[in-house]
């Protein structure tokens, strides 16, 4: 019985999920997506660390932390792992995390991120050079969401080759699917060559105005195409959205009765949903004719 327990405890502690979130078109709410799922994550009694894996370090700035100014002198970088000449131990990872006042952990970046993809290309490892760091800290954590530049560059690529899922945001606009398309082949590439267990968990609609038609027209486009890969949640344009990060705040602590923040908790529940299996969305592939062909057929 205790042999048992002991197996079902170790399944728990390897249940941590990867998932970077990820669109290589700009503007689509990345960081702010990040931030607020894993805040609205930790509400929900879930162990979250959030990685900053743009150079602009937004994500960092969101959370209120200035690594080497007070009280983050002691802070270290994202770009450290990388430039880390020798393995780091279970005691040397740790030194990584960043405690925060909204409940998330954080690997912090600043803008030394930027120059590591020159020193990344002497290293034969180059893409997996984060998907062996976070191999020990996956025990710490239920899911860990990794926010990525609007590039598929080295630090792109390393976080999908650390991920299980990816979740892509997307804006209310024709042009979105391109997007999604581009995002495919590129998780397609990954898979083929270092990650073939990397899937898309879904697309989450972003900065969605009730009043645009276009909006409306947009969102069934997306449902035709995608399929149950779509978020049944969609998060609304609000101002308290893009007033909390003033306040070095996620939505959910800065007006947890705004739209943004209803929204934001509902995502979260629907992806704890999806990273069980237990998802079931109304949006079927079968409302296809079967004249149309889904522009991401097995996404």
């Amino acid at each position: 019985m205790e042999k048992n327990q002991n197996l079902e405890n170790q399944e728990i502690q390897r249940a941590a999920k990867i998932i970077t979130i990820a669109n290589q078109k700009g503007g689509v709410g990345k960081t702010t997506t990040t931030m607020n799922l894993g805040v609205a994550l930790t509400r929900l009694n879930k162990r979250v660390l959030l990685i900053d894996g743009d150079p602009q370090a937004n994500l960092t700035s969101y959370l209120g932390i200035t690594p080497g100014e007070h009280p983050y002198e002691s802070v270290h970088t994202l770009d450290e792992i990388y430039l880390s000449k020798r393995p780091l131990d279970a005691e040397g990872r740790l030194f990584f995390i960043t405690k925060s006042a909204s409940g998330v952990d954080l690997i912090a970046a600043d803008k030394a991120l930027s120059g590591v993809e020159y020193y990344l290309f002497t290293r034969a490892d180059r893409e997996v050079v984060l998907a062996r760091f976070l191999e020990a800290l996956k025990q710490d954590y239920d899911l860990i969401l990794i926010d990525t530049p609007p590039s598929l560059n080295l630090l792109t690529l390393n976080a999908l080759c650390a991920s299980d899922y990816v979740l892509i945001p997307v804006q209310p606009e024709f042009f979105s699917l391109e997007g999604i398309v581009k995002i495919k082949e590129s998780i397609e590439d990954v898979r083929l060559r270092w990650n073939p267990n990397l899937s898309i968990i879904g697309v989450l609609p972003t900065q969605l105005s009730s009043r645009r038609k276009l909006t409306h027209e947009v969102i069934r486009a997306l449902q035709m195409e995608l399929g149950e890969k779509l978020f049944e949640t969609k998060i609304h344009d609000n101002a308290a959205v893009a007033e909390s990060s003033g306040h070095a705040q996620s939505v959910i602590e800065y007006d947890r009765t705004s739209r943004g923040a209803q929204d934001y908790m509902a995502a979260a529940k629907e992806l704890i949903l999806r990273c069980s299996g237990k998802f079931v969305s109304q949006y079927s592939e079968t409302t296809l004719s079967s004249q149309e062909t889904p522009l991401c057929q097995n996404i």
